[in-house]
């Protein structure tokens, strides 16, 4: 039975990784001069926004505040061209899901302040009022996992962590907790997913809705 569901956001909710990459860059750019790579970009992904900077500009932390800074400026200015909407149907899909009782939660790798500016323009904030998110030193979902069951009141035998990435994969058994795997971004790693060997796997956010319903009530899932 599927009680609880606790979401990842980036690349799970809405296809925001373009937005966050392009923030970044030009952070780095305004403060360091170079212009980096979507590569160079995304080999730093795993800490929250202060920790990617951070790796970004390594030897330089009198930069890192500002960078933080101008990360969080230009992640609000560029929402409306590079992520102007989650994924078709998401508010739909978490209002049914509030509705059926099922608990809602976030974890996401995201600093608070990105989180929040996010949730705030995709109108999707008063569905989750347990909010965990990163660590400039990453590594923490497991941990941040086990406190937003706490802070629900769920046991992970009744809950389920629906996030897009590999290392969520590793994060969720670490907890452990079962992991749908989100295979619907444009750039997904669905192949990355599947040699994980997660729960669940599915490649359209559409298919989200079926999947609760179809286990709603059903004991040993």
């Amino acid at each position: 039975m599927i009680k609880t569901a606790i979401f990842d956001f980036d690349g799970t909710l809405a296809d925001t990784i373009p937005l966050c990459r392009e923030a970044f860059r030009r952070a780095v750019r305004e403060l360091d001069g170079r212009t980096l790579t979507d590569e160079e970009i995304e080999r730093q992904f795993g800490p929250d926004d202060l920790g990617v900077i951070q790796r970004l500009l390594p030897g330089k932390p009198e930069l890192h505040e500002k960078g933080r800074e101008l990360f969080l400026r230009y992640y609000h200015e560029l929402h409306p061209e590079l992520a102007p909407t989650p994924f078709p149907g998401a508010a739909g899909l978490l209002h049914a899901l509030r509705s059926r009782g099922i608990r809602l939660a976030m974890v996401t790798g995201k600093r608070l302040e990105s989180a929040e500016i996010s949730l705030q323009f995709f109108h999707l904030a008063e569905f989750f009022p347990i909010l965990e998110t990163g660590s400039p030193e990453g590594g923490v979902k497991p941990d941040r996992i086990r406190r937003a069951l706490d802070r629900l009141d769920s046991s992970a035998g009744e809950a389920i962590y629906i996030g897009d990435s590999p290392t969520d994969v590793d994060a969720c058994r670490a907890v452990p907790i079962r992991i749908l795997a989100a295979g619907w971004a444009a750039e997904a790693d669905v192949k990355g997913l599947e040699e994980r060997k997660p729960d669940y796997l599915l490649t359209r956010f559409e298919d989200l809705d079926r999947f609760f319903r179809e286990h709603d009530g059903n004991e040993g899932l």
